[in-house]
């Protein structure tokens, strides 16, 4: 590719928008064939390190949406990169071909069966690897799919780009670095199997995982399940944990950089390019630098400050809410735009994207991406022992959602018991209810006819000698009492006389009465009737002088305080029927307790018994069917415990038995006389 002479200094917006790089205003003549930066970011691929470790026949895709990683070195320029100045590129595709510097051989055809891959391909002998294809490239290396045929193991190989491996800087910090991760061995961090030099070029040799990138799952399905996220979080903290412990800080954990198995649950961490050894005061990485993503780097990442662990905890952070609400937390249109947001701002809480995440959860990830290192977690064990704990929580809320639901026995006990008094006091009070109204209207009606009778016989003589004006005087009196509704007196012609109601005076008198409630004693009517609503009892009764009728007394008493009586009776019998309820459930349901413990008891006995301690007893002395139960579950115990060392003791004498005995004496490999000569018949 010829050289792009580069402008005066000044920033170069990529595609995606996120970052903005400086490109310098001069190079070296040395490197004015070189290709772009070391760490240059470039359309066709991300930062240092990103080149993926991918199995399978996927390719790699580049990174969208800015999702880089940036270095900020000197810069050096390789001719099989794609270079970037002020916005223009300009791409010198790299090949297969380009590896025939380090070896000089040919490409050649090789059956599959001598390559390992799935059809037969043109591969390049580099070394002892048959490389096949390339699989990836970033701005310090391109990664390859190879086979060592040595050993019949398909790997992915990452060569160090030519420009770069004449820098002895860079050159040296590769081989450290790719020594450093292949020192890693966890089940969560992509194995390192061979670290060297072929022409000068050095390489790494990686473990070749069969699925995909963190982030390419994310691409296709924003948001996981919240489990899900969980389980990979912890898998993420517990092998930066192991890498911590050994000094190396990863230094940019991002989801391009995390590989999803084909299961679909088991992560592991790779590209540990820009991984950092911790040496001490000697810190090899050039101070002041910017390296890792920036979407995902700690605010003391981002102001090129020395590093440990907790860095790369933030960086967890970043990954875990992003697994959990679909989003990124801290977005940007240019790279300080998101250095500034990571450095001072909060990002939006995780249960607003995602409401059904725990609060546990949200406090897990507000804790990683705490400003200060000093308020995150400290470890990476620490983090996965939090995360643990949210997971139970998640699994202990799953478990309660499918078990079964059953009623306890003090619950049943207590609501058989309530239902059993409600119907029957409900029942009682009810008849009861109406004897007692029945007998209060029999009260009422004899008192009403008994009344009306003495009215008539006080005002015989008045109505006999036609004195009504008396007559009148003596019903205003009877009225002031309040007791009455009506005192109707009504001569032998049928004409009203004296009445409370004067309108009645001097017409025909109307029986007011529109339910008869029968004939009383001294032929005396009872009838019931309404006036504005509201129920009146009225008794007629006749004026007799020595046994002749002069005329007829109508008398309306009314109901409402007999039937105020009636409610109030009512009232204090439901009552009396609830607090019967609450105090028979109640003692139920405290009964039940009682019952429902020793049950607890044994069924806690026995699942200590069913996770092999067979040492357990109960051994508590009741005088009722439940001590009779323990004494039963402890005698079983005690022939399961015995029945174990007994057979214990056979295995162990058995063993000695086999072990004392020399090969051949034992009674299976004694040889067997032949079977006797049956004897002549005769």
């Amino acid at each position: 590719m010829s050289p792009v002479p580069p402008p005066s200094a000044q920033p170069a917006t990529l595609p995606g928008g996120d970052e903005t790089v400086i490109v310098p205003a001069t190079l070296p003549p040395s490197q004015e064939n070189a290709g772009p930066p070391q760490g240059f970011l470039t359309p066709a691929g991300g930062g240092l390190g990103e080149a993926r470790a991918r199995g399978g026949s996927q390719s790699a895709a580049p990174p969208q949406g800015g999702d880089e990683t940036v270095i900020v070195p000197p810069p050096t320029f390789a001719g099989d990169e794609t270079v970037v100045v002020a916005g223009t590129p300009t791409t010198a595709p790299a090949t297969l071909g380009a590896l025939g510097t380090l070896t000089g051989l040919p490409a050649r055809t090789l059956p599959p069966q001598a390559t390992g891959a799935a059809d037969a391909g043109v591969v390049k002998q580099v070394g002892r690897y048959l490389v096949q294809g390339r699989l990836g490239r970033g701005g310090m290396a391109t990664v390859y799919r190879a086979t060592d045929p040595s050993i019949g193991r398909d790997v992915a190989i990452k060569f160090l780009h030519a420009s770069l491996a004449e820098d002895a800087e860079c050159h040296a910090r590769f081989l450290r670095e790719a020594r450093a991760a292949g020192g890693l061995s966890h089940p969560h961090i992509a194995v390192v199997h061979d670290v060297g030099e072929i022409g000068g070029r050095p390489y790494m040799a990686m473990e070749l995982i069969d699925g995909q990138t963190l982030g390419e799952a994310l691409d296709k399905k924003p948001a996981m399940p919240i489990r899900d996220a969980v389980a990979i979080g912890i898998q993420l903290a517990r092998a930066l944990d192991y890498a911590h412990a050994r000094g190396v800080v990863h230094r940019d954990i991002k989801p391009g950089n995390i590989m999803l198995l084909a299961d679909g649950k088991t992560v592991k961490v790779t590209d540990f390019g820009i991984a950092h050894m911790d040496e001490g005061d000697n810190q090899r990485t050039q101070v002041g630098a910017v390296i890792g993503t920036p979407q995902y780097m700690s605010p003391e990442q981002t102001r090129g400050d020395k590093l440990d662990g907790r860095s790369d905890l933030f960086s967890a952070g970043v990954v875990l809410y992003q697994m959990v609400t679909g989003e990124r937390p801290f977005k940007g249109e240019s790279l300080v735009a998101v250095a500034t947001r990571i450095a001072t701002e909060q990002p939006p809480p995780v249960t607003q994207a995602r409401p059904d995440a725990p609060a546990a959860l949200r406090r897990v990830i507000e804790r990683c991406l705490a400003k200060p290192p000093g308020q995150r977690y400290q470890s990476g064990e620490e983090l996965a022992e939090a995360l643990t704990a949210v997971l139970a929580e998640i699994d202990a809320k799953a478990a309660r959602a499918h078990a079964p639901r059953i009623v306890s026995l003090r619950v049943r006990w207590a609501l058989a018991m309530a239902c059993v008094v409600a119907v029957v006091m409900g029942i009682t009070a009810t008849l009861i209810n109406q004897r007692q109204y029945a007998a209060l209207m029999g009260q009422a009606t004899d008192y009403g006819a008994s009344l009306a009778r003495f009215i008539a016989r006080q005002n015989a003589a008045e109505a006999l000698r036609e004195e009504w004006e008396v007559v009148g005087v003596a019903v205003d009196d009877m009225m002031l009492t309040g007791n009455f509704e009506r005192i109707v007196v009504i001569d032998a012609k049928g004409t009203v006389r004296a009445s409370s109601i004067p309108a009645l005076v001097g017409k025909p008198y109307q029986a007011a009465g529109t339910e008869s409630l029968g004939k009383l004693a001294g032929d005396t009517q009872a009838v019931r009737y309404a006036v504005q609503g509201e129920p009146v009892l009225g008794f007629e009764a006749p004026i007799e002088f020595q046994d002749h009728e002069v005329g007829r007394v109508a008398l309306g008493i009314p109901e409402k305080p007999l039937t105020q009586v009636a409610r109030l009776a009512v009232t204090l019998m439901v009552v009396l029927v609830l607090v019967t309820i609450a105090a028979v459930g109640v003692a139920m349901f405290v009964l039940g307790d009682r019952f429902a413990k020793p049950i607890r008891l044994v069924r806690h006995a026995m699942g200590q018994i069913a996770a092999g301690g067979l040492s357990v007893r109960i051994a508590e002395a009741r005088k009722d069917e439940f001590g009779l139960l323990f004494n039963a579950f402890d005698q079983m115990a005690n022939t399961l415990q015995r029945r174990e060392a007994e057979q214990a003791t056979e295995i162990a004498a058995l063993k000695r038995q086999i072990k004392a005995e020399p090969m051949g004496t034992h009674p299976a490999d004694a040889p067997t006389d032949p079977p006797a000569a049956p004897a002549p018949t005769a």
